[in-house]
């Protein structure tokens, strides 16, 4: 069985199968769901009548007015006797049955309620309906789209990457037809419940959180992320409308300090070795401190070091800013940065140029364009975040024949098969095509190709006045006469 089998959420896992890593999770699972299957179905069969009993129509209110002894009490810890229980799944319905009970429910309408929450709520809603009808299944109608696609274009008004997802319509069911099934409807379960539980408290959780609140049940964190992406689909929101977010990686450091929604005031500069890209939605605004650069960097150590050697206020090129989305950025990383691209001074809209200084090797290019022009798995979210003023600084070939060859030898390394098969499968994309908006990535990655060559940030450090001095130098030219002073602030 193929890994990403069970990485799409729509797709039903064979349970008879002994394999390792999230499918492995299915085996004990398999037990625990076959074991507890009669016993969720006499649940279910018995809330109906308690339901048709109540006399009250209103799904949600006749939940919340169970029993105790049928569902567990407000407030109770999730069970954690077995990760597809019908103890959890009950758990579940306590949770939101209570939390649903909200003003706009009884009767007091509120035109500003979330439509997220309102969304949320009306399916749990429907699994009231389910038992008041004497029906045996419950159901979510759900939208999954593929991560790939071929038909994969280039918005030229934003420079980011569209594609036309293959949305495919899908049910998960309990009990459903297989134990797969019953465990993906458990999971969505406990997902909806913790989205509407942030939504409820206006608070911002990450995928991570997620995760562990429930690890015996999700099993592999690519689970958790996937489930996210389709309740995103299926209620056609931005996965941040959902208040949850990947755990930040990016780290950041420079002339600037913004202010927090909750009024909090953070400055760039004092954290030596930087500090954690925040999100942009909880900032209130952002101050450029005589900013004349920014440079986005690939890799940690490199970062760190000149985070730590106060490149960014001692460089002759002026006042900078300092960011690393560690390798490929997150989410967080490329919004934070699409954020500073729009900040413009006001007497003239000048915004603070952007540089890259990546590896001269294909990830490198491809780290660049992820910037640029977003990635194809978030091609939803690419407008939105993509940083089309972004500018490549370097390593570049030139840049290979510009030093001692004999010392830089030692920093070049031949291209792997894998880079090689990512530089030609680069090569086809619309963004490296001849006609295309990345005519010089082309022409980078060709080179690497025919001298089958790349080399690493490091090989700069070994040079004449070490990285700092070259960095300087290229800013300088590529900055040209120095801008007016002063200080941005943004709203």
């Amino acid at each position: 069985m193929d890994i990403g089998d069970v990485e799409r959420f729509g797709t039903d896992p064979d349970p008879g199968r002994t394999t390792t890593g999230i499918a492995g999770d299915l085996q004990p699972l398999a037990e625990d769901t076959a074991l507890n299957s009669d016993l969720m179905q006499e649940k279910l069969t018995n809330d109906q009548h308690l339901l048709q009993r109540s006399g009250n129509s209103h799904g949600s209110a006749a939940a919340h007015n169970l029993p105790s002894q049928r569902l567990p009490p407000e407030g109770a810890p999730v069970p954690t006797s077995g990760p597809s229980g019908p103890e959890t799944l009950m758990w579940t319905f306590r949770t939101l049955s209570v939390a649903s009970a909200t003003p706009h429910q009884q009767g007091e309408k509120n035109s500003t309620i979330n439509p997220v929450i309102l969304k949320i709520e009306s399916i749990f809603e429907s699994f009231c309906d389910v038992m008041l009808e004497d029906r045996q299944e419950l159901t979510v109608p759900m939208k999954t789209t593929s991560r790939a696609s071929n038909n994969q274009t280039l918005d030229a008004e934003t420079g980011a990457i569209r594609s036309d997802p293959t949305i495919q319509a899908i049910d998960v069911c309990f009990p459903g037809k297989s134990v797969g099934e019953a465990w993906r409807f458990t999971v969505l379960v406990r997902i909806l419940e913790l989205i509407h539980e942030a939504l409820m408290h206006n608070v911002t959780t990450t995928k991570r959180d997620i995760y562990y609140k429930d690890p015996s049940l999700f099993g592999d964190q690519r689970v958790v992320d996937r489930c996210v992406d389709d309740i995103a689909c299926t209620f056609d929101v931005q996965r941040s409308s959902l208040n949850v977010v990947a755990a930040a990686k990016g780290l950041m450091v420079g002339c600037f300090k913004f202010g927090g929604k909750d009024g909090t005031v953070i400055h760039g500069s004092l954290a030596e070795e930087g500090m954690l890209v925040p999100n942009v939605q909880e900032i209130q605004w952002i101050r450029l401190i005589d900013v004349k650069w920014i440079l986005v960097i690939e890799k940690e150590a490199t970062f760190r070091t000149l985070a730590v050697n106060g490149f960014y206020k001692t460089s002759a090129a002026g006042n900078g800013i300092l960011l690393t989305g560690k390798g490929y950025p997150d989410i967080l990383t490329r919004a934070f940065l699409r954020r500073l691209s729009t900040i413009t001074l006001q007497s003239n809209q000048v915004r603070t140029p952007i540089f890259a200084l990546l590896d001269f090797d294909p990830y490198g290019v491809a780290i660049l364009s992820t910037y640029k022009h977003g990635s194809i798995n978030l091609a939803h979210e690419n407008a939105h975040i993509n940083v089309p003023s972004i500018r490549w600084l370097g390593l570049k070939s030139a840049d290979l024949c510009a030093g001692d060859s004999a010392q830089d030898e030692q920093c070049l390394l031949g291209l792997t098969a894998k880079d090689r098969r990512l530089a030609v499968k680069m090569l086809g994309r619309p963004i490296f095509a001849e006609d295309g908006p990345g005519k010089e990535w082309r022409r980078e990655l060709q080179v690497m190709l025919m001298l089958n060559m790349k080399a690493e940030i490091q090989l700069l450090s070994g040079r004449e006045g070490g990285l700092e001095n070259w960095l300087e130098k290229k800013l300088l030219t590529e900055l040209g006469p120095g801008p007016i002073k002063s200080d941005i602030v943004a709203g």
